[in-house]
């Protein structure tokens, strides 16, 4: 055989695109909250504005999703819902301004996939392609 499969322990390969940035940003974010949660079982009932910036589009992808796992872990909330306003380049850094919804971690409610720990650099990519913009990063759980 010329080729196998292997598992990977503790990490998630996330890839996602999206017909403008934002779009993609947003799939991207269903994607982090599909992987501890079925997103289907999250009620977009709370608001929260999230903001971030970095020098580069690969790195505001990572910030991102990095700070919507903070405000998980922090607030106690997972998201279903995700709309990016702006993603414009400010002098030397881009911004990202957006609304997230969701609603707090129930167990008796949602069925825990598994805990992500992490956005990482493995695979960090964002990129421009014939059909809009392609985004993706290695999770780690």
């Amino acid at each position: 055989m010329p080729f196998e499969y292997k598992d990977h322990t503790g990490e998630t390969w996330l890839s996602a695109t999206g017909e403008s940035l934002e779009e993609a940003f947003s799939e991207g974010a269903k994607a982090l909250f599909n992987i501890m949660v079925p997103i289907e079982q999250i009620e977009p009932c709370e608001e929260v504005d999230v903001s971030c910036s970095a020098g580069e589009l690969d790195m505001l992808f990572f910030e991102w999703l990095n700070r919507l796992i903070v405000i998980k872990e922090i607030q106690g909330l997972i998201f279903s819902r995700f709309e990016i306003f702006l993603i414009k380049k400010q002098k030397r850094e881009y911004q990202l301004n957006a609304k997230i919804w969701g609603e707090a971690f129930d167990s008796s409610k949602h069925e825990s996939e598994v805990d992500v720990k992490a956005a990482t650099f493995s695979e960090l990519k964002c990129e421009k392609t014939t059909d809009g913009y392609l985004v993706e990063c290695v999770i780690d759980i």
